[in-house]
């Protein structure tokens, strides 16, 4: 699985970066989607659903440059960390060999980012030092408490907002461009200043 290139955030050289997304819209980079939401469709059967959610995401991945996007498909709302998966990501990474990774906190409320962090956490310590990437921990639905690392991100912020609208089945439910643009609109006024208007915060992953 390839990801993206990204600015490193500090003016140095792009970096490969390797985002494990539990579902569709849960990402803005680069990308394993561990489901397909199928269980998001608010109405419609998991197979529209399925189809909706993952056009949706390639469309978004086209907007910040995403090279390659990959679905495992496993069950949406009964994710498992399962020994498996964790081989296979460890596969991925020793193949693609990314310098960052991100994924969603541990304390996040919803259960199968939680799980996403637990196959994250299996598949690093399968891993050679040389193969490690550093690993950052994002907010999706629970506020991250414990703050590492804090990016100003306002000349991002639109790039952030079309990728997210890009999502219309889950916009139209729920705003969730909105919820992104205030969040990161807290987190510049809060913990950046006197940063730029808008902010990401992170978790710098302790190996457990």
């Amino acid at each position: 699985m390839k990801g993206m290139r990204s600015p490193s955030g500090n003016g140095g050289a792009a970096k490969r970066v390797f985002v494990i997304s539990p579902h569709p819209d849960d990402e803005s980079r680069r990308v394993v989607f561990l489901t397909s939401g199928e269980k998001g469709g608010h109405g419609r059967s998991a197979e529209e659903t399925i189809r909706i959610r993952e056009a949706e995401a390639r469309v978004a991945a086209q907007v910040p440059g995403v090279e390659d996007v990959d679905f495992w498909r496993e069950p949406d709302g009964a994710f498992r960390a399962t020994g498996a998966l964790a081989a296979h990501l460890g596969d991925l990474l020793r193949q693609w060999r990314p310098q960052v990774l991100y994924v969603p906190h541990e304390r996040e409320m919803h259960p199968d980012h939680r799980a996403a962090r637990r196959l994250v956490r299996r598949a690093l310590r399968g891993l050679s030092r040389a193969h490690s990437p550093a690993a950052m921990e994002f907010e999706v639905w629970t506020p991250l408490q414990r703050i590492d690392r804090i990016v100003n991100v306002p000349s991002h912020i639109q790039v952030k907002m079309a990728a997210i609208r890009a999502y219309k089945s889950q916009c139209e439910v729920r705003r969730f461009d909105e919820a992104l643009m205030g969040l990161n609109r807290y987190r510049g006024e809060m913990h950046s200043w006197p940063g730029g208007d808008y902010a990401e915060v992170f978790t710098i992953w302790r190996k457990t």
